[in-house]
């Protein structure tokens, strides 16, 4: 519509419906499953087979290093747990002083 004279447009209206016409080309139509592909069990097995090939390529620990990194996590955790417990302690006690 011409905003001056208040008439249809042919120009504008084309414009418009190009417009409709390329967002209905935009919507994509939802996929279709297809079972052509391998069926769920052979996808499975491929997958263990899959994982077993990996494994094999791991260097594992040995047990002295397993036994080394824990006492690590563990000490490490220990100390954590002294230093927020004292933190607790302090500042509870500090709010209790401000409270009365």
């Amino acid at each position: 519509m011409n905003k001056k004279s208040g008439k249809h447009d042919k120009q504008g209206d084309a414009k418009a419906g190009d417009v409709k016409k390329m967002a209905a080309a935009k919507k994509k139509a939802p996929r279709k499953v297809e079972a052509s592909g391998p069926n769920l069990w052979t996808r499975f097995r491929t997958y263990l087979r899959e994982v077993v090939y990996e494994l094999r390529k791991v260097v594992w620990p040995s047990r002295k290093e397993t036994i080394g990194s824990t006492s690590v996590v563990l000490v490490i955790v220990i100390l954590c747990g002294l230093f927020l417990g004292f933190v607790d302690l302090i500042l509870s006690r500090f709010v209790r002083f401000l409270i009365g």
